[in-house]
């Protein structure tokens, strides 16, 4: 029989082996995604109007930069001025006009703004979401 907080907590134990292997995994997401994001990516980003606008979006050798790029126009993020990044239903616990679904993801900066993308379907959302929590944690 299990016990009460295991019951309650709702969370399952890995053997270490599972631990090894989804370490393994998470660390080849995130190591194919910054292959990519050196590059460049493009990316929808979300107008305060909902409307969408395709940016290209790379980072500096440090991984410590984001910039993202609209036409002749150039932003840099830094990570560490990123306080949170929502996706999904944590979007609902962010202040802002833009409209937003469950399709995006919202980088909520130091400053109280935000820079919103939308991607095509919930599986691309949560690989860029938990690529950039990660590279934001290594920053801490």
């Amino acid at each position: 029989m299990e016990s009460a907080s295991s019951m309650e907590s709702g969370y399952v134990s890995l053997t270490e082996d599972q631990k090894a292997r989804e370490m393994a995994k998470l660390q080849s997401m995130i190591k194919d995604f910054v292959k990519e994001v050196l590059r460049g990516v493009y990316l929808d980003v979300v107008l305060e109007d909902g409307t969408l606008m395709s940016c290209r979006c790379t980072m500096d050798n440090k991984l410590s930069t984001v910039s993202l790029q609209v036409r002749d126009s150039v932003r840099h993020l830094c990570l560490t001025n990123i306080q949170e990044i929502c996706s999904g239903k944590e979007l609902r616990n962010i202040r802002t006009t833009t409209p937003l679904d469950e399709l995006c993801v919202t980088l909520v900066m130091s400053n109280d703004q935000c820079v919103s993308f939308k991607f095509k379907d919930v599986q691309a959302r949560e690989h860029f979401a938990t690529c950039m929590k990660v590279l934001r944690l290594a920053l801490e």
